[in-house]
């Protein structure tokens, strides 16, 4: 059985059609890669993945179960879970304390959160995550003041801390500098040996030196679904999106 099972999904907003008649079977390994124009559709089917938004047609099974139209929280408790393009953070807090309210949330202690902000359980799951990603030395750092590329990883801890199987990263390289793309890079990789990823990104370098599968949506519409190399060569995807119409 595939992760998910994606069937004729469509999305309109108004007069536009964000997501066209979508079918899509997604296997429960490897890093899949989505990629396309802007107004693609790109977001928006991770929007519907996400239960961001309900879908006007077309079914989202997800192992086997429908979520279709499911909201955010009740998505999380399949496995699912997903970081943005702009990172949010509690600016006021730590960079522990921002991790420690994902996990407080997680293990139903947050009406007494302030009380317990020493929870054991909490605390050592917390140190646990940031030390995966690599910044458990930032800990005590106010989150408003770690440079960008560690709070891009603070983000992406944080999106971990409800244990997901699968893992819906939206831009993860926006805004950072080759070398803090390097770190993201291997961040991934390091990931995906354990969960699936499913990403949205327009760093065509990334995509194409990490996916182990790449979607290709265009006017949101599948264009193509391939490995890196069978993209690369697709004359309609070079027509459509590394050519001329290229973002």
């Amino acid at each position: 059985m595939n992760l998910f099972s994606i069937q004729g999904l469509t999305k309109r907003f108004d007069a536009l059609v964000a997501t066209n008649d979508v079918s899509l079977e997604i296997e429960r390994e490897g890093i899949l890669s989505i990629i396309g124009p802007n107004g693609a559709g790109k977001t928006t089917v991770f929007n519907l993945l996400t239960g961001l938004l309900k879908p006007d047609a077309g079914k989202i099974l997800y192992k086997g179960e429908d979520i279709t139209g499911k909201k955010p929280y009740q998505i999380i408790r399949h496995g699912i879970a997903r970081s943005f393009q702009v990172v949010s953070l509690f600016e006021e807090m730590t960079v522990l304390d921002n991790m420690r309210v994902g996990i407080q949330r997680n293990l139903g202690l947050m009406n007494r959160m302030f009380l317990e902000a020493s929870n054991k359980a909490a605390t050592e799951k917390s140190l646990e995550l940031l030390e995966l990603v690599g910044i458990a030395p930032l800990a005590d750092h106010g989150a408003s003041h770690i440079p960008h590329g560690d709070r891009k990883v603070l983000d992406l801890a944080m999106s971990l801390v409800s244990e997901p199987d699968t893992l819906l990263l939206d831009e993860p390289m926006a805004g950072l500098s080759p070398v803090e793309r390097l770190r993201i890079t291997n961040l991934i990789r390091k990931l995906s040996e354990t969960r699936k990823i499913i990403l949205v990104e327009h760093d065509m370098d990334l995509v194409f030196g990490i996916s182990d599968s790449i979607l290709v949506l265009h006017h949101g519409a599948i264009l193509a679904r391939g490995t890196p190399r069978e993209i690369a060569a697709n004359e309609s995807v070079q027509s459509a999106y590394l050519g001329k119409e290229a973002s």
